[in-house]
């Protein structure tokens, strides 16, 4: 039951960091955890078990737990193969090479078909859609079970990684109010910057009135009621140029007193509602879709670094996780054509704009 066929197959640096994760961890036998920059904290890993990762044509397991050198390969019906690690481990170093050098777009990593070849993979990364990237049994000393964990992926080989996706779906509708009841004038030429910026100049205030997609509504109010005014609020900082990170925008927030009165927040409870809201959309909320509340990537985050590390953030350190992701996102300005937003519209008798949501990691 062997293919010799050599793979073809081509992807992108985010792409191929997914294959490299599974066997970096799979000849590791361990992944190490990290504090919020990222740092690898040398007396905190987990042991792997097992990585079980979602082939085209169904599921199939890697097991080491019987540590001896050696990964026993299943799928869902029987066993595979059993494969000496030392044999992958002697590809990874160049696969890593070979990702982190290439120029182009998409590309093929030649160094790659020998490995998944030999643990019969047939795709380098999980379907799109899925939070869970790979997913991995732990022995972890707080549990007498051994859970199958999701983790999602995230690599900093190429450009920086987006959290949050734009999409129609990311919009946020704002009424322009003036003081003297003039229409602001606006040009269709003009940046979702400048006209926003023209709102404020006219002696006009953006009021946040609704979201363009009722789903995504319901799923900001289950981080808390207000949740929508918060990050209507840190949109409008944003496209005034008040702020790009996601912690100076909740400082920038901070200094107003009558938003936060309205809300009725401390600086630390926005904090703590930003980091929840954060944590949910890396490990579970998808903007188009009902969220239950719950996360779909339930094991935590693991990173490919620059260097060709591996660390991860499991969920039991949700804190460091979530100081990472605070720390290290920012927000960003996608296609306003593509996505309907930033122009100037007249709608019900009054001036309306939108502005769009996209969280961006810094690196």
């Amino acid at each position: 039951m062997t293919n010799k066929t050599k793979t073809t197959l081509t992807g992108n640096k985010g792409e191929w960091s997914e294959f490299y994760a599974f066997i970096k961890i799979l000849t590791d036998g361990k992944v190490f955890t990290a504090d919020k920059n990222l740092k690898i904290l040398e007396e905190h890993f987990h042991i792997v078990l097992k990585i079980i990762r979602q082939e085209a044509i169904g599921k199939k397991e890697y097991d080491i737990s019987r540590n001896d050198g050696k990964v026993v390969v299943s799928d869902e019906n029987a066993e595979i193969a059993i494969i000496d690690l030392e044999k992958i481990k002697g590809s990874v170093a160049n696969v890593f090479e070979q990702i982190k050098n290439s120029k182009g777009t998409t590309f093929e990593v030649a160094s790659a078909a020998s490995p998944m070849h030999d643990l019969h993979c047939t795709q380098m990364r999980a379907s799109s859609g899925k939070k869970a990237d790979l997913t991995i049994v732990l022995h972890d000393k707080k549990s007498p079970e051994f859970p199958e964990l999701g983790f999602s992926i995230k690599s900093m080989l190429g450009s920086p990684a987006t959290l949050l996706n734009a999409s129609g779906v990311t919009n946020f509708v704002y009424r322009i109010g003036t003081r003297d009841g003039v229409p602001v004038q606006n040009s269709d030429d003009m940046s979702v910057r400048e006209a926003t910026k023209l709102s404020y100049g006219a002696g006009a205030g953006l009021e946040f009135i609704s979201m363009d997609n009722a789903t995504f509504r319901k799923n900001l109010r289950k981080v808390d009621s207000i949740f929508p005014d918060i990050v209507a609020q840190m949109l409008k900082h944003y496209y005034m140029g008040n702020g790009t990170t996601i912690k100076d925008l909740v400082d920038k927030i901070a200094e107003d007193s009558d938003f936060m009165d309205h809300i009725d927040f401390t600086k630390d409870m926005l904090i703590l509602n930003i980091k929840r809201f954060l944590s949910a959309i890396a490990l579970g909320m998808i903007p188009s879709k009902d969220w239950d509340g719950y996360t779909e990537a339930h094991g935590g985050y693991i990173i490919v670094k620059e260097d060709g590390e591996v660390v991860c953030y499991h969920l039991y350190n949700r804190d460091k996780f979530e100081d990472y992701l605070f720390h290290n996102t920012k927000l960003d300005t996608p296609s306003t054509s593509r996505h309907g937003f930033g122009r100037i519209y007249e709608e019900d008798g009054e001036q309306r704009m939108k502005l769009n949501l996209q969280i961006r990691f810094l690196k």
